[in-house]
């Protein structure tokens, strides 16, 4: 594949930052308004609306594997474009819905599926498809500080919508939005990209030379290292070396941020907080995410990304440590200020490890196997602690449990480095 040329390089990573902006604006924070008691939860009860949205993100993972070997033969403009129009029949479909079927249909059948086309999946695919390492390092840090604004963004004018026009009008609202920003991404702005080597061919017929770019092996550039990138690993050899405790690690560090993204409120204002304090700590904790966002990936370009991700699990388990007892003002300040900082670089860095290590005809595929287990994650991880929160034990026990997820994910990622290397 000839390399993106440097005039084209803002065009696909901003208009692709925008759309996957715009699918999380409203899949996620949007959602979380949309939600509430002044919304679709006066209509529907809470565990209704938790339903529809955790089975999308679990119909989402079943369809991911099948996007990415797609995304590996054909490229994403397609999936993005057909993703965006799935979101915007969910949320019109939403929006219309007056039973709880109706909603779960919406949910489980549009948006799940059509959220894992428009999403940071096929995005990273596709990164790794037009980019060299260090121009991938730069452009997946680009994208996920400008996606980084979706959430400070989305939740005010959301909660605007919702007031002046009431809820169902504003998800078919953020539906449409999806749709117009996808589709001129996908119509307009990737018709500058390249696309993927022979994608006639599928990844069984391609030789390891062709399939990697190289006579089997891929020189990453930066303190990395030489990384082994056979694209045939997936389909002649099973999965390739270190790719299991590797995606545990992934999994279980998405399943800790995921619980703090849906508990941390409830978790501080149980600890005697008010909500409206928590609150506005939880809304900085998205700006002070910026910074790592960017300039993690971009340290990748000099430092090895899997000790990187190492450093940064570890920097941030003090701020599950403070959570756990969380009744003084320095552990509840302490926890928002060094998470905000750290958790923003994880989305990144997982991308870049993936691309350092398996990049390749079978990259696509392997992402998409991997997101089935941080699905699995995303929805174990909120439902377990709130299931502890419900019990005698209370948030402790679960931020607890958080704590152990956490050290088990640090372990895994360094069995994984052992075996990779």
């Amino acid at each position: 594949m000839n390399p993106v040329p440097s005039q084209h390089f803002r065009r696909l990573v901003y208009s692709l930052a925008l759309s996957v902006g715009a699918g999380f604006g409203a899949i996620l924070y949007g959602t979380s308004v949309l939600i509430t008691s002044s919304a679709a939860g006066a209509e529907f009860t809470v565990s209704q609306l938790s339903l529809a949205f955790s089975g999308s993100v679990l119909a989402g993972a079943l369809c991911s594997i099948r996007i990415g070997r797609h995304a590996d033969r054909h490229g994403v403009r397609g999936l993005i474009g057909t993703g965006g129009v799935l979101v915007m029949l969910g949320f019109l479909g939403f929006s219309l819905s007056t039973e709880p079927w109706q909603v779960l249909a919406a949910w489980w059948l549009l948006i799940g599926p059509g959220s894992a086309m428009v999403l940071f999946e096929p995005a990273f695919v596709a990164l790794q498809q037009w980019f060299s390492r260090s121009q991938r390092n730069r452009a997946a840090g680009t994208m996920t500080l400008i996606t980084g604004l979706a959430g400070p963004i989305f939740i005010p004018s959301t909660s605007y919508l919702v007031e002046a026009f009431g809820w169902r009008v504003t998800a078919a609202l953020l539906g449409v939005f999806v749709l117009g920003v996808s589709g001129l991404t996908a119509s307009w702005a990737l018709r500058a990209a390249p696309r993927p080597a022979a994608p006639e061919l599928s990844s069984e017929a391609l030789p390891p030379e062709a399939e990697s770019g190289g006579p089997g092996v891929v020189a990453a550039a930066g303190s990395g290292g030489a990384h082994v990138a056979d694209g045939t690993a997936l389909s002649r050899r099973g999965l390739p070396s270190g790719f299991i405790p590797l995606t545990v690690s992934v999994a279980l560090t998405m399943a800790v941020l995921e619980s703090y993204n849906v508990h941390r409120v409830a978790r501080f204002e149980a600890a005697g907080f008010s909500t409206e304090t928590v609150a506005w700590w939880a809304a900085a904790v998205g700006l002070l995410s910026l910074p790592a966002r960017f300039l993690l990936p971009m340290l990748a370009n000099r430092f090895d990304s899997a000790k990187l991700w190492v450093w940064t699990t570890v920097l941030i388990m003090p701020a599950v440590w403070l959570s756990v007892r969380g009744t003084a003002l320095w552990e509840m300040s302490g926890h928002f200020i060094l998470f905000g900082l750290l958790f923003g670089a994880f989305i990144p860095l997982r991308a870049v490890v993936m691309s350092d290590w398996y990049s390749g005809a079978s990259f696509g595929a392997l992402m998409g196997i991997q997101a089935v287990a941080i699905a699995l994650g995303r929805a174990g991880g909120p439902a377990a602690v709130g299931w502890l929160a419900d019990t005698g034990l209370g948030y402790p026990a679960g931020m607890a449990l958080l704590t152990g997820a956490l050290l088990i994910s640090l372990l895994s990622m360094l069995a994984a480095m052992h075996r990779h290397h």
